[in-house]
């Protein structure tokens, strides 16, 4: 990977050195679990679907999906090869062998177009600039199938004060440019202007570290 490439990407806690804390915080500080079969159960996942995980992170996701439905394909997609690494050893531990990783950007994806019938991703936007949330938007639709679906999960425009608040530190960890306009509700928009359509918010979670909401969209 070129050093251009290794700058374009945040760590899922922004610093390497930080990247043994995540499933520590995300367990015990976010509801992890909770949220994320959340997330699965809005897509009544079908044998012989493929779905991908886009910036898969350490590989939760990926492995929920594959319990929850034993007959799909996952893929998990990140453009982090330390944390793939503690995914990849994740899945060695579990008796699942229909999980894939693959190193990757979200806005270069190198799969072919009408491929997935499921794209899920989770807390990963808010890493993005707009330009680049956008690019996103704009390859996974690609990369779904007519008809099928975008699952996301992220930060967003808080219920109140209070959690307008205890998002901060958020901010300053992952950077305002890319947190901000996720205090505004950029998602919904942003799902519109890329050509989803069917747009629903499937549900909210509050945090210790800001208000978290679920989405679902079809690809026209």
């Amino acid at each position: 990977m070129s050093k251009e490439k290794k700058k374009a990407y945040i760590p899922a806690l922004k610093y390497h050195w930080l990247t043994r804390f995540y499933d520590p915080l995300m367990e015990w500080g976010m509801r992890e679990k909770k949220m994320k079969m959340k997330l699965i159960h809005q897509a009544s996942l079908q044998p012989g679907e493929r779905v991908m995980d886009l910036a898969c992170g350490t590989g939760t996701l990926a492995l929920l999906l594959q319990q929850s439905q034993p007959g799909v394909q996952v893929i998990g997609v990140d453009a982090d090869p330390e944390i793939l690494a503690i995914a990849k050893e994740k899945v060695k531990e579990r008796p699942v062998d229909s999980i894939l990783f693959e190193e990757g950007f979200s806005d270069q994806l190198s799969f072919s177009s009408n491929l997935f019938h499921h794209v899920f991703t989770s807390l990963f936007i808010h890493h993005l600039t707009l330009e680049k949330k956008k690019e996103t938007f704009e390859e996974v639709r690609r990369v779904l199938k007519s008809g099928d679906q975008f699952h996301l999960l992220d930060f967003e425009k808080p219920q109140n004060g209070w959690m307008r608040a205890v998002f901060l530190p958020v901010q300053f960890l992952d950077g305002f440019e890319t947190t901000s306009p996720h205090v505004k509700g950029i998602i919904r928009v942003l799902l519109k202007e890329t050509g989803f359509s069917a747009i629903e918010e499937t549900g909210q979670f509050v945090t210790i570290v800001g208000t978290i909401r679920i989405y679902k969209s079809f690809k026209p």
